[in-house]
């Protein structure tokens, strides 16, 4: 039963007070005297379910608080509390009901968020994150925890889009560089997390873990003498990672004068963590060339002592192939494969052994096994077309061996050994520039068959702005007779630059139509690049560009009715945008991937143009909702808007990286002229 009187207002601040400087003890007997009054508010019941949590009264906090949902379903704080102390009962289905029942509140799917990211539930902590960030676009908090979330559920596209958004927010953040840098680590592209990380390390030498993640990163790009400095900086903070002094040690030996060390200090871990399966693979790998049977004994106690290690098992086996023998090597890669089914290296060493075992059909079908999962991979094409010759199947291994010499590099480069790039990484943009082009010049110098190397060369030379150096080193690329790849890529680099003169002969000579057809065009004129594309089928990317050198033309019904490849269907849309032919625009994008967020703000737009305005604000919001870290929709949302709405769309669009607000219309004019009024007469 509940008493008559209600303390004053001034007793409960003074619990309140009391329970902030830890002196429960005070507090409760002004909570007890509050509670004893005849019906308490629902705010006295909340306090009081905060004054046992702070007093660390769990039982009686949650009793709390659900006096107060039960009287208040949605009461924001009762179920934030009740769905932490779930968390902590290991009761994660409980929490996240909590947090539902309070989803309209952008802090509460921020505490969902954290919730399922505790929980090891990174896909649903990513969705709660990414309506944390649509609710409050341009917030680097939001950005930034739903690029770790979508980092630690494998999306790593996103998490590279909202970290990177989160970075235009607070450029050179130390948190955000190490998360993109993380990112792209996973993402298999380590020099780039090299460059990230190294940023990172400078901004905030003392944090943990970001000289580990570099010295991974710096060893997974093969810059050994740079992850052997950043090893020993992590181990000077965390000197009893044995992980991390085992890697050291490796690495060491790989980097140039460290051999002997290096072998020396690995050996010692070794001896000491005899049961450390990865340390006698690693011994195993640098001691082969020297020693193969002790290598071949280290990778025997590897896989005893971890079966499951694929990569010391596929080591053997290679070992046990170079050695002749093929009959021992072939169990260690079917127990690799059973781990890691789609290893294109293990599938291919396979179908050696099984050439090697005078199995030839059956190597056949390994290879062609690698070869789906790797398309692009050359040693398996060149090994799939041997078997095919000894096979007697001549035309059918053209096929194949034409596909290596289109995929084989022109040179094999060993991994940039010594340190450097992590110094490289923390210079001002300008002076690494000029650093990477002197690099470069005196690479290029040494290895002047290598065609890759004077087309990154060239290109940096280009984007300085050294137009004469530039010409020279392309008319060299040229004159080396580089393979079709490089020869593409060339021509690709010199389109974007806008240089379409020095781009023909390179496309002429890759016999690419479209692209060749797309340079003529703005050197020469568009008879010149219909001649090239006269006998191309009228079909996917040469169709949309006749179309649009002809300006429709006759084409736009064909344009509208086939399924244009999703790299072009934007292209394809705006054609017929500007022929007003909004429906099939809207048609065309309509068929297109719901990934793809350009198609999906094209689509957007064609709706404007078209008078669906409603429409078209309703995908926009979509977009944002789904891609809160990219600036364009809101740029476009700005435009179809007025006032205040539209004023601050476009100052989202800014702060996201989107460019000035008074521009928008300028930038999105080749989609928007009849939108953007007062711009477009």
């Amino acid at each position: 039963m509940w008493a008559a009187q209600i303390p004053p207002t001034a007793d409960l601040r003074e619990a309140a007070r009391l329970d902030r400087e830890g002196k429960c003890a005070e507090s409760e007997p002004i909570y007890r005297k509050a509670l004893a009054a005849q019906a308490p508010t629902l705010a006295l019941l909340n306090n009081a379910g905060n004054h046992y949590l702070a007093c660390g009264d769990a039982t009686k906090a949650r009793e709390y608080f659900e006096f107060v949902v039960r009287r208040s379903p949605s009461h924001i704080n009762a179920n934030l509390q009740l769905a932490r102390l779930a968390v902590e009962r290991r009761q994660p289905a409980e929490a996240f009901l909590r947090v539902l029942t309070g989803q309209s509140d952008p802090a509460l799917w921020v505490e969902a968020g954290g919730l399922y990211a505790r929980a090891g539930d990174f896909r649903n902590a990513q969705q709660a994150f990414q309506k944390v960030a649509a609710a409050r676009p341009g917030d680097f908090d939001a950005l930034w925890n739903l690029g770790r979330a979508a980092a630690r559920a494998g999306d790593l596209e996103r998490a590279r889009d909202a970290l990177e958004s989160a970075l235009r927010l607070k450029p050179g953040d130390a948190g955000a560089l190490l998360e993109l840098g993380l990112a792209h680590a996973a993402s298999g592209d380590a020099p780039r997390a090299v460059f990230l990380l190294a940023q990172a390390e400078s901004k905030a030498p003392a944090q943990p873990g970001v000289a580990l993640a570099l010295a991974r990163a710096a060893e997974d790009a093969g810059y050994y003498g740079d992850a052997a400095a950043a090893y020993e900086r992590h181990l000077k903070q965390q000197p009893s990672d044995a992980a991390a002094r085992r890697d050291h040690a490796r690495v060491l030996a790989l980097a140039p004068g460290g051999r002997e060390r290096g072998l020396r200090l690995l050996e010692e871990y070794g001896a000491s963590h005899p049961t450390d399966p990865v340390a006698h693979f690693q011994l195993a790998q640098l001691t082969w060339e020297t020693n193969p049977e002790q290598s071949l004994d280290r990778l025997d106690q590897a896989v005893k002592l971890d079966p499951k290690l694929a990569p010391a098992h596929t080591a053997r086996a290679w070992l046990l192939h170079r050695l002749g023998r093929d009959g021992e090597a072939l169990p260690h890669l079917d127990a690799a494969l059973k781990v890691t089914p789609d290893d294109v290296r293990a599938l291919d060493l396979r179908g050696l052994v099984l050439v090697g075992l005078e199995r030839v059909a059956e190597a056949e079908k390994t290879f062609r096994r690698a070869a789906a999962v790797a398309p692009s991979d050359w040693e398996v094409r060149l090994h799939l077309g041997r078997a095919l010759m000894e096979q007697g199947r001549e035309q059918e291994a053209r096929v194949w061996l034409d596909q290596y010499q289109k995929l084989r590099p022109a040179r094999q480069r060993d991994a940039r050994r010594e340190p450097g790039m992590i110094e490289l990484a923390t210079l001002p943009a300008a002076e690494r520039r000029a650093r990477q082009i002197e690099r470069f010049q005196t690479m290029a110098a040494a290895r002047p068959d290598d065609a890759l190397l004077r087309l990154h060369l060239a290109s940096l030379l280009l984007t300085d702005g050294r137009e004469a150096e530039a010409t020279r080193q392309f008319a060299s690329l040229l004159e080396a007779n580089p393979d079709e790849a490089t020869l593409v890529e060339a021509g690709r680099v010199l389109l974007d630059a806008r240089r379409y003169e020095w781009a023909l002969p390179f496309l002429e000579k890759a016999g690419r139509k479209a692209d060749l057809a797309l340079a003529q065009f703005h050197a020469m004129g568009a008879d010149r690049a219909l001649k090239t594309l006269a006998d191309s089928p009228e079909e996917g990317e040469a169709l949309v560009l006749k179309a649009e050198i002809l300006d429709g033309a006759g084409l736009l019904d064909k344009v509208a009715a086939v399924d244009v490849p999703p790299r072009v269907a934007g292209r394809a849309a705006l054609l017929l945008a500007r022929h007003s032919r909004y429906k099939d625009a809207a048609r065309l994008l309509a068929r297109a991937p719901g990934s793809d967020r350009g198609l999906a703000l094209s689509e957007a737009v064609v709706l404007a143009l078209d008078g669906r305005t409603d429409e078209a604000m309703r995908r926009l919001q979509r977009i944002e909702e789904r891609w809160p870290e990219w600036p364009a929709p809101y740029k476009v949302h700005a435009l179809l808007l007025s006032g205040s709405e539209a004023a601050r769309k476009a100052r989202t669009a800014a702060a996201l990286g989107g460019g000035a607000a008074d521009a928008r219309c300028q930038t999105l004019r080749q989609w928007l002229q009849p939108v953007c009024r007062g711009d477009a007469e």
